[in-house]
């Protein structure tokens, strides 16, 4: 071995993107396993890449004892003293460099692969931490073609693939097509690390935001929430932390060209700019810009906002399938209803009556042996309290469902009572 093999092994790690020091030490391990092919396994082989001669050592270890039972491991006093001088005691161990050149073909073979093993080892190592660090950000890559998990991606020093169920709907792509895609995880295989891409993720939008508006990459314009429904819609609340920077404005560019070139990226998908806000009633009134909002409020529950806009706009602020609503939903993260101002007052005035309802069987149920049915059945009747059941008749009150006239009768003097009691 000689300056030209060692200039080889460090070209082998330029080509291999690998640590020079990662092949010395493969080289090492596999002379070390030849040697103990020749020698045997209980023999102590030690190796060593000398730069300075270009070369590398190989010893066998052996112990200095009076009477040799193993030549393999041990070595005679005389003789030791005859390599190493007359210093030598019983009881040292001293190594022994081996030609390496007298090694058989057998031999060779076992550090050839050795050496190559290590490599792989090493190079899957490097691979997965220099894709690792490249996790939740953009790559580019090279079209290779479908396989059984998806569709596979030249990343130049290896493949990505992107599963089918993450490729955009609709989107198609063929060999030798240039694409960016988002690199969802990657994990580590007993082979080559795996490396899962996307264009569903909505990190594919963050990221190409990031590339096409320097704001957002220096962090003047934040992505506050994204909601996606790849390869149709997307909405992207954004917010700035400089008061003087318009959020939405810087976005968009001079004549949409910044968001344009989002657009392009994602085919064609619509991609709506949204101005984030804390206050959430706001913030769902912006997620259905340009659709004028005429109100918004929570409902009775608090716990789903009700959104009125005019009938015209109404199927726009929809969307084909509910996908706007629905991504508005997503984007705030609250549960939102849309209405048309005639459905609005209709739902109010169900919901009045229905409060009214409540309140008037509430109240005739504190009449004594009055349940819910039959409060129900005086309401219906035309009895909304214990005031109208006090000033009706006998007649009248037999004319509620399943109430005769000695119930009806009970029931008149009950209400008078408890009105007295109350001082009415």
């Amino acid at each position: 071995m000689d300056y030209d093999f060692i200039s080889a092994l460090e070209a082998i790690a330029r080509n291999k993107g690998l640590e020079q020091e990662v092949l010395y030490d493969a080289l090492e391990a596999g002379l070390m396993a030849a040697g103990r092919r020749i020698f045997g396994e209980n023999a102590i082989i030690s190796s060593q890449v000398d730069l300075d001669e270009g070369r590398v050592l190989v010893w066998l270890t052996k112990k200095v004892v009076r009477r040799v039972k193993d030549h393999i491991t041990e070595i005679s006093q005389k003789d030791a003293r005859y390599l190493a001088g007359n210093d030598v005691v019983i009881g040292d161990e001293l190594d022994i460099e081996v030609d390496t050149s007298e090694f058989g073909r057998s031999a060779a073979q076992t550090a050839k692969q050795v050496v190559m093993q290590r490599i792989r080892e090493a190079e899957r190592d490097n691979i997965f931490e220099e894709f690792k660090h490249r996790e939740g950000t953009l790559i580019n890559g090279i079209v290779q073609g479908d396989s059984a998990g998806g569709i596979v991606i030249d990343l130049g020093r290896t493949d990505g693939i992107m599963p089918y169920s993450e490729r955009i709907p609709r989107e198609q792509y063929r060999k030798g097509d240039r694409i960016k895609a988002y690199v969802l995880e990657v994990r580590k295989t007993n082979r080559s690390p795996q490396i899962i891409l996307s264009r569903r993720h909505p990190g594919l939008v963050e990221q190409l935001f990031a590339q096409e508006i320097p704001e957002v990459a220096d962090g003047t314009v934040e992505i506050a929430a994204i909601a996606r429904d790849a390869g149709f819609r997307t909405k992207v609340a954004v917010r700035s932390t400089d008061p003087n920077v318009d959020a939405v404005g810087t976005c968009v560019g001079l004549r949409g060209y910044r968001i344009q070139s989002v657009v392009r990226e994602l085919d064609q998908e619509r991609v709506d700019l949204v101005l984030w806000d804390k206050e959430t009633l706001r913030f769902v009134k912006h997620a259905f810009n340009p659709v004028e909002v005429l109100r918004v409020e929570y409902d009775e529950r608090g716990d789903r906002v009700m959104v009125v806009v005019s009938e015209e706009k109404l199927s726009v602020a929809i969307g084909k399938g509910g996908r706007n609503i629905k991504l508005a939903s997503r984007l705030v993260g609250v549960r939102i209803d849309v209405r048309s101002p005639e459905q609005y007052e209709e739902e109010k005035a169900a919901l009045s009556a229905q409060e009214e309802r409540e309140e008037a069987v509430a109240d005739l149920m504190e009449l004594p042996g009055v349940g819910e049915s039959t409060a129900i059945n005086l309401f219906e009747a035309g009895f909304d309290g214990v005031e109208t059941v006090a000033a009706a008749t006998v007649d009248a009150l037999s004319q509620a469902k399943g109430v005769g006239p000695k119930t009806a009768q009970k029931l008149l003097e009950s209400a008078k009572k408890l009105l007295e009691e109350e001082g009415f």
